[in-house]
């Protein structure tokens, strides 16, 4: 798989053309298995995450401060997969209103990974969800996005990513569509009404199960939502304003490690570090230094991935402008900074580290175990 610098992602796979036409008629019959929306089990709006492990519980925790500081006062569930998250983590997130849920608590869970994600919204308490990642930090609180008048029209918002699917990409095929000129989907957000896009919501988890065929055609889980409402042909609101990039700036050259989604306003609300976690951030680490965006009427448009120092980041180029960071969103960084060493500076922390560490080296996900003899 590689990343044109036209915003065009390739996978350079050829799918056999049995492959196609079953995986074309397997959706299809699966749709027929959905069971109806059940009403009773789920109720209001809330937000969602999936975490587990050192690096993402660690975001986690910066993530939901941040929410929880700018007022946001929706239920919040953490869903995780078993040992991914200690007692000892969950006992320091007590102040933060959080729910956690087990994975496991649904039955026997037999991988981990990006597939979740469709799992945990799905099985979350919430009718409304606002799913969002452990590394995705918010510069407002978000709850008004429950209110803009396309989600309650459609029942979904999705934001862009910087790519495009190729169109000679299988996939298009397998769910009888042609909207090859569409962005891709950034799940890194996604909002969405259960009760009305239950069957879509049903289908991207399907094409998730069948990881082997869907995973060589798509970037992860990312579009398979995209694509499942492409499939049964629903409409969806895709926020209009492609992601900018925030990063700095080394030896004269750009590299973004952060991607700044907007509202339906064109205002930067989201910002996800996807590219330079929180985990591998120095205590005093400025990385949200320059912001850099397409121009509101620009032509050329392109991505580019580099490295820095082995890590990949990403630089735009084309009919582009770039700024020094908002003030909003400097203090947004030395806020996450704060939030950062305090997690750091716990005995929840360390106990937590050597906790991941038997779970990988010893136990599994799904064996309880105790360091105590």
């Amino acid at each position: 798989m590689y990343f044109n610098k036209n915003r065009v992602r390739y996978t350079g796979y050829v799918m056999p053309k049995h492959d196609i036409e079953y995986l074309a008629q397997d959706w299809k019959a699966f749709l027929a298995k959905i069971p109806a929306y059940p009403h009773h089990r789920y109720a209001e709006k809330g937000i969602v995450y999936t975490a587990g492990g050192v690096s993402h519980v660690t975001c986690l925790w910066v993530s939901i401060n941040e929410l929880r500081n700018l007022g946001c006062l929706l239920p919040i569930e953490v869903w995780h997969l078993g040992n991914e998250i200690s007692i000892d983590v969950m006992e320091f997130f007590e102040g933060l209103d959080v729910r956690f849920r087990d994975f496991q608590d649904l039955g026997p869970i037999d991988r981990t990974g990006v597939f979740l994600k469709p799992l945990a919204i799905l099985h979350s308490s919430f009718r409304e969800v606002l799913y969002i990642d452990s590394d995705n930090v918010c510069l407002r609180d978000p709850t008004y996005l429950f209110d803009i008048p396309e989600y309650n029209r459609l029942g979904t918002v999705f934001w862009p990513d910087y790519w495009i699917t190729d169109p000679h990409n299988p996939i298009w095929k397998i769910i009888d569509s042609s909207a090859f000129d569409t962005p891709e989907q950034e799940s890194g957000q996604l909002l969405v009404n259960k009760e009305m896009c239950w069957k879509e919501l049903n289908l991207c988890l399907h094409f998730n199960m069948l990881e082997k065929y869907y995973y060589k055609l798509l970037y992860g889980d990312k579009d398979t939502f995209r694509f499942a409402w492409f499939a049964l042909k629903t409409s969806f609101y895709m926020i209009p304003t492609l992601p900018g990039t925030c990063g700095t700036i080394k030896e004269d050259a750009f590299y973004g490690n952060t991607m700044l989604q907007h509202d339906e306003n064109e205002s930067v609300l989201f910002l996800h570090r996807n590219l330079l976690k929180w985990d591998i951030t120095r205590p005093y680490e400025k990385s949200w230094q320059i912001m850099k965006r397409f121009e509101k009427d620009a032509v050329v448009k392109e991505a580019l991935l580099k490295k820095l120092n082995g890590k990949p980041m990403i630089d735009l180029d084309g009919d582009t402008q770039y700024e020094n960071a908002s003030t909003e969103i400097t203090l947004l960084e030395e806020k996450c900074l704060n939030y950062l060493r305090t997690w750091r500076n716990s005995v929840a922390y360390f106990s937590f580290y050597e906790h991941m560490h038997f779970v990988n080296q010893r136990y599994t996900y799904s064996k309880s175990f105790s360091l105590e003899i």
